[in-house]
């Protein structure tokens, strides 16, 4: 499931600039190569600090090759973001190195990852704007109840790498840039296997970029604007995942493996306006379905009792805003549960919230099919679940 899930994300990511690009081939006049290097520190975590490790700086370097949309040539969607670059890059970060407390063991980073740029504010040589990067990280070292028993930030040796923040640029040659970034940077397996409390970091950087034609600054073309389903609109979507809670090992104790992930789905329907071509706003309700029945055990065993009651099932209603460009879509929603009888509240939370991919393929004569895949998160900084989604607009 983590290999399907990381290919899923580099699908949905790099759609949407690689599909469009038209006139824009992958030329000379289109590409680039950087290389950059980062200084990263782990944010403060008392678990992490008092137990795991005793330095928490560490030095990541990489290498891109990126694809540039030009204003003379890119589609309407480009030119609506401002002409976004998007990057296939690797960086290696040697976490590895930090130094250890006894019995501890945490490994180095081995980044894969798609980079977009977005320039906010361009004048002359001069860019400023936000970069984001996802993508699949490998690491060398582990939880293991046996020989690493204080590393609960990773779980397993795969895992999801997401980046975001903002990079200011330079040209000072036609063909040449240099670039100054700051990041906020995660790692963690989206709750796919326990305990995985994750890894976050702070870092500051430069990038040295070379682009193998002189870039364009200034020309651009009149493009014709894209119809587009102005007013409301229904989807209907279904979705699952999978989920793996820290807190079923402490109950079986300290030497015991943590259970497999037990399923979770989820049947939804949003109404949403579309006022514009790259936005829409909506309201969602859920139904969902959460299998838990592990711990449940756990607490009969413990001699405990569920004072709340145990229920799989429970509802959902959240608020949506989507981002458009052209068949893909990112999707954002801040949701409550309303009706949640499972008695684990380490399990579920009051809210959720939730940030994903649509590609929305061609339309039939009843609607529109779109392919999803999101995370589910509690608390703002937990992941809850994967979540793979199908569903229809109508």
């Amino acid at each position: 499931m983590k290999r399907l899930t990381f290919i899923v994300i580099a699908l949905l990511v790099s759609s949407p600039v690689f599909s469009r690009t038209r006139a824009s081939m992958f030329d000379k006049d289109h590409l680039n190569v950087s290389v950059h290097s980062r200084y990263q520190h782990m944010i403060y975590d008392s678990n992490m600090y008092n137990n795991l490790l005793d330095s928490y700086g560490s030095v990541l370097a990489g290498v891109q090759v990126g694809f540039d949309t030009h204003p003379s040539d890119s589609s309407w969607w480009s030119n609506a973001y401002n002409y976004p670059s998007i990057s296939l890059g690797f960086s290696y970060d040697n976490t590895g190195f930090l130094k250890e407390k006894p019995g501890a063991h945490f490994g180095d980073f081995y980044n894969f990852y798609l980079a977009t740029e977005l320039d906010v504010l361009r004048a002359g040589i001069f860019s400023i704007g936000p970069v984001l990067e996802l993508g699949v990280s490998f690491t060398t070292e582990k939880y293991n109840p046996q020989r690493n028993l204080v590393n609960r930030f990773i779980g397993s040796k795969v895992l999801a790498n997401l980046a975001g923040g903002i990079e200011a640029s330079f040209r000072f040659l036609p063909q040449w840039e240099l670039a100054m970034t700051g990041y906020l940077v995660h790692h963690s397996n989206g709750m796919i296997k326990s305990p995985n409390w994750g890894t976050n970091q702070a870092a500051v950087g430069a990038k040295l970029k070379y682009y193998l034609a002189p870039q364009e600054t200034d020309k651009r073309i009149a493009l014709e604007k894209p119809d587009f389903p102005k007013g409301l609109k229904w989807n209907v979507y279904t979705a699952f995942g999978g989920h793996s809670c820290d807190w079923e090992l402490i109950a079986k104790g300290p030497e015991a493996y943590p259970v497999n992930f037990r399923l979770r789905a989820i049947v939804g329907a949003e109404v949403e306006w579309r006022y514009c071509r790259t936005l829409s706003t909506g309201l969602g309700i859920e139904g969902n379905y959460a299998e838990n029945i592990h711990r449940e055990i756990d607490l009969q065993l413990a001699g405990m009792e569920d004072s709340k009651g145990y229920s799989p099932y429970y509802t959902s209603v959240h608020v949506v805003q989507n981002l458009h460009y052209s068949n893909f879509s990112v999707n954002l929603a801040l949701g409550l549960y309303t009706f949640k009888k499972t008695g684990l509240v380490e399990d579920i939370g009051k809210t959720f919230q939730r940030i994903g991919f649509r590609y929305h393929l061609p339309s039939f004569d009843y609607g529109q099919m779109f392919l999803g895949f999101s995370m589910r998160a509690h608390h703002f900084d937990r992941s809850y679940c994967l979540e793979y989604a199908a569903g229809f607009t109508f």
